[in-house]
């Protein structure tokens, strides 16, 4: 499109680019998706008119079907860059049952200057553009409006019906070029990466919500994947032109991983606790021992010769430490490549096609920056380089495209946003987003020729259930929800998606009175009550890491206690003044006053979800006693130091909280026995354990009981994960 004929779009603080494709605000561009910038334009372009959700699908997908919570996605998109806020929108107006309406005033400019056209020139454009795909209509400006009374309306009425012809002319002409040009120049966003044209084809291999892990061999023909079932996993394999199905490995210890070897001799795959590399036949038999203590992203070399594989300890500091380690494919001959010290983590190996370099993701995702990229690891000797600038907030798995043409990864930019798929091309080092939508991907593998891929989908299920203290068995399900705390009156605050984001709520132990207390695009989680009813604490992600917020109990007066390094796990001494949380750089534990200030460090070394006891002397935590040991619970003075008492847990503790009984002689907390999750209540006087409630099924998130001890609340539910077959990637 010429840039001599160029329509902009103003509103608020923003300016829509039609000839450029991108949003700006105060000139700076703002990332969009493809999909997500026409969504907008539709919008705009029928401005303080409902469009409606059938509308919104035909223009965005035609002759497609897609679903209808890929429009709500967009929608949530779109308010999380507008920085609007769904309840008191300043422009975006939910319809209820309807759709959507842009209510900002919108301004058009024509040819990039100062000129704006009056409303009744919008208008008509807007009214000619109705029943039009959402596109670049470019106009021209043939006079300027400079004029008074009657002769002023007139012209504005010409220029008008002028601006409605050319304008379609224009969508004609935009049509005509934009079929000359597909294959040739891809659309640029907004955030200086690429949109491929062409959309993925994505055929659907399994139903069941049981596949975690997939790989695919590499000429193609078959699909190795995991179902997980009754608490035990196994490895199936597909052969697709078949559409037969196998089981080659029995039900049994959970799966991490798995990968072809490049001549599809062997199928190695990544089982056990702790992991253990098996190498075996894709056809069946019994797996042959390779490494032990490694995590599930690993990589084979092109040649079959050698391995790459992360390896994880905690060092005699109690620090996390991540090594990238090579040995040759039976194991033997390990190599230290190089070292990571958390927070900056290393993870997902990727041999380079000619072998002599490693690309893996490196940065700091725990702390909740967006501080991960690719880099890419000299084998000879242990020398990095980024690959690109760009950061997201994590990347899960790289797998390589054939020809030097470049990389296929997951990764998000946000923790509140899902796993898509990405590109970066070679040399050209340009990056492109291949996937969008409320899909999130969990794991990826590619064809030798990379015409294909196997990968899996993942959603999230979660509710809250609520009940007698007494009868876990027979708790009520209430509504969707992730986690969450008591208030001291018998009410429940907790962590939703009901917004579309994920706020906090809060009601009644029955379900009634539901009220969102948060709107924010940003992730608001891991809510605690003070003991007066009067605050509630939470993290939030809404400055760009996760930090310490304060807000009153009926969500007014939100205001940010901490900052700098990512913070998280809060909880509130019982005299309500101190509010404790992690430092995520190294997960020593502090606390701040409820009243904000400057901070006090408790602890020199990992101390995770802190619970003051009743009579507010001690805090009992989670902390390791040994580097390759799991958590334990450990119990220190309220001042801070050193552990007076450490006692190994029963089962692997699952995390997510620690709570006193009343009397202050036992602490309750979830631990996996048995291939289920079990709360426990440990005495401490005789560290015995017993299991007071369990949960067979399902995936516990968190839990609490009531002040009065007589009622409990469980969120808890699963992800589900099926396999999926992705050919024509941007073809």
């Amino acid at each position: 499109m010429s840039s001599l004929i160029n329509q902009l779009y103003r509103f608020g603080d923003f300016t829509l680019d039609l000839d450029q494709r991108v949003l700006l605000r105060a000139g700076k561009p703002l990332p969009l998706t493809p999909k997500v910038f026409d969504t907008l334009l539709i919008l705009v372009q029928h401005s303080n008119r409902v469009v409606t959700k059938d509308d919104l699908m035909r223009q965005l997908w035609p002759n497609t079907f897609v679903a209808e919570a890929n429009i709500t996605f967009n929608i949530q998109q779109l308010r999380k860059v507008l920085g609007d806020d769904a309840r008191r929108p300043r422009y975006i107006e939910t319809v209820s049952r309807r759709g959507y309406r842009f209510i900002a005033n919108v301004e058009v400019v024509i040819d990039g200057d100062a000129s704006k056209l009056s409303p009744l020139v919008s208008a008509t454009i807007g009214d000619g553009l109705q029943n039009q795909p959402a596109v670049s209509a470019s106009v021209a400006a043939s006079a300027p409006l400079i004029d008074s009374g009657a002769s002023t309306r007139r012209k504005v009425i010409a220029i008008g019906a002028s601006v409605l012809i050319i304008g379609l002319l224009g969508l004609g002409l935009w049509r005509l070029t934009g079929f000359i040009k597909k294959g040739a120049t891809d659309d640029k966003r907004a955030d200086g990466k690429t949109a491929v044209a062409s959309p993925l084809k994505i055929e659907k291999l399994t139903v069941t919500g049981q596949s975690a892990h997939a790989a695919i061999s590499p000429d193609g023909k078959f699909v190795a994947y995991t179902r997980f079932f009754e608490n035990k996993t196994g490895v199936w394999l597909r052969q697709l032109a078949s559409n037969t199905n196998v089981e080659i490995v029995p039900a049994g210890e959970p799966v991490a991983g798995m990968g072809f070897t490049r001549s599809g001799e062997y199928l190695y795959l990544v089982k056990g606790d702790p992991p253990v590399l098996f190498r075996m036949s894709p056809l069946g038999g019994v797996p042959t021992k390779v490494l032990e203590n490694l995590e599930g992203n690993f990589s084979i070399s092109r040649d079959d010769s050698q391995v790459a594989f992360i390896r994880q300890e905690i060092n005699g500091e109690g620090q996390r430490e991540y090594f990238l380690m090579t040995a040759r494919s039976d194991g033997s001959n390990e190599r230290r490549i190089l070292t990571g010290t958390h927070p900056y983590k290393l993870d997902t190996p990727l041999w380079s096609a000619t072998g002599d370099a490693i690309v893996c993701s490196y940065g700091n995702s725990t702390g909740s920056n967006q501080n991960v990229t690719l880099i890419e690891v000299k084998v000879a000797d242990g020398t990095k380089r980024e690959l690109f600038p760009t950061r997201f907030f994590a990347i899960q798995r790289v797998s390589l495209l054939p020809y030097g043409k470049g990389l296929i990864f997951l990764a998000r930019t946000t923790p509140e946003e899902n796993n898509q798929l990405w590109q970066v091309t070679y040399p050209s080092m340009e990056i492109r987003q291949l996937s969008e939508g409320v899909i999130s991907y969990g794991d990826l593998s590619l064809t030798a020729l990379g015409e294909k891929a196997a990968s899996t989908q993942v959603t999230r299920i979660a509710d809250i259930w609520v009940g007698s203290a007494h009868d876990a068995s027979n708790l009520k399900r209430i509504t969707q929800a992730t986690d969450g705390c008591w208030t001291p009156n018998g009410r429940i605050v907790y962590s939703s998606t009901a917004s579309g984001n994920r706020d906090l709520w809060i009601m009644q132990r029955d379900g009634t009175e539901q009220r969102q207390l948060t709107a924010d695009p940003a992730v608001d989680a891991s809510p605690a009550v003070t003991p007066d009813n009067r605050y509630i604490i939470f993290t939030s992600y809404r400055s760009g890491t996760f930090q310490i917020w304060r807000m009153n109990m009926d969500g007014g007066n939100q205001i940010q206690l901490t900052s700098g390094p990512g913070k998280q796990f809060p909880s509130i001494s019982s005299d309500g003044r101190w509010v404790l949380y992690n430092s995520t750089d190294d997960w020593s534990l502090w606390k701040i006053s409820i009243d904000g200030g400057e901070p006090v460090r408790l602890t020199e070394y990992p101390a995770v979800y802190s619970s003051v006891s009743p009579d507010g002397k001690t805090i009992a935590c989670a902390g390791r006693n040994e580097p390759k040991r799991p958590f334990g619970i450990w119990l220190l003075p309220i001042e801070g130091g050193q552990p007076f008492k450490r006692i190994e847990s029963p089962g692997a503790f699952a995390g997510g909280r620690l709570y006193w009984t009343p009397d202050g002689k036992a602490l309750i907390y979830s631990a996996a026995r048995n291939g289920r999750t079990a709360i426990i209540k440990l005495t401490l006087a005789s560290e015995l354990a017993e299991e007071i409630a369990t949960i067979d099924q399902d995936e516990l998130f968190d839990f609490a009981y009531s002040n009065d001890g007589q009622s409990l609340f469980v969120t808890r539910g699963g992800w589900k994960h099926d396999v999926v077959l992705i050919s024509d990637f941007g073809r």
